[in-house]
């Protein structure tokens, strides 16, 4: 396989596997969370109407992450093809 075809797949893999971790992390905190309930008695506030669960950011960095990722990929294993024909 040539190495840009896998640069680009490692780069991906990584990137899923990034996406799966968070989820599985945020999934597992939803699970266990348990409200103290008598704690927050005392501290009565107004309800709002929205609810924003996790953050949002730009798609772009993922983007770029994964380009800069596959570039750093690629140079490294050009340089260790590289060191190998070198011996």
């Amino acid at each position: 396989m040539k190495i840009t075809k896998r640069v680009i797949l490692i780069s991906t893999a990584l990137h899923l596997l990034y996406f799966v971790a968070t989820f599985g992390v945020g999934f597992i905190r939803t699970l266990n969370y348990e409200p103290d309930i008598i704690a927050e008695a005392g501290n009565v506030t107004t309800l709002h109407n929205e609810v924003a669960i996790g953050t949002t950011g730009s798609p772009l960095i993922y983007v770029l992450t994964w380009i800069g990722l596959a570039v750093l990929l690629a140079l490294g294993m050009f340089t260790a093809q590289r060191i190998r024909q070198a011996r």
